[in-house]
C-alpha cells in the first residue's frame, strides 16, 4: 500500500485495497492509476524504506501485477494451512 500512496497515486485519484478469501486462499491486492510497474530493489543498512517488495516476495505464496489501461494492480496469495481453513 505504501508504494500505491507514494507512487502509484497522481493527484486527484485514488487507490483501491481488496482482501478475498476462497477456501485455502486469501488474497491481497492494491490497485493504484499511476504508471510505472513496482520493481524489488536493494535497500542500504541505513535506508527506511525499499524493502516492502523484498518482504512481499519472502512471505507471499505467490504475487504478481496486473496492468489495466490506467494504472496497475499488484496481488500477493496466502495459502491457509488446511487447520486453519474455515476459522473465520
Amino acid at each position: 500500500m505504501g508504494n500505491a500512496l507514494l507512487h502509484g497515486v497522481p493527484l486527484g485519484r485514488e487507490f483501491c485495497v481488496r482482501l478475498d478469501m476462497d477456501g485455502s486462499l486469501v488474497r491481497l491486492e492494491v490497485r493504484d492509476s499511476g504508471e510505472g510497474r513496482p520493481e524489488v530493489r536493494t535497500s542500504g543498512a541505513d535506508e527506511e524504506t525499499g524493502r516492502g517488495l523484498l518482504l512481499v516476495e519472502a512471505l507471499a505464496d505467490d504475487c504478481g501485477v496486473t496492468e489495466h489501461v490506467v494504472g496497475k494492480s499488484v496481488w500477493l496469495h496466502f495459502k491457509l494451512k488446511p487447520e486453519l481453513e474455515g476459522a473465520g
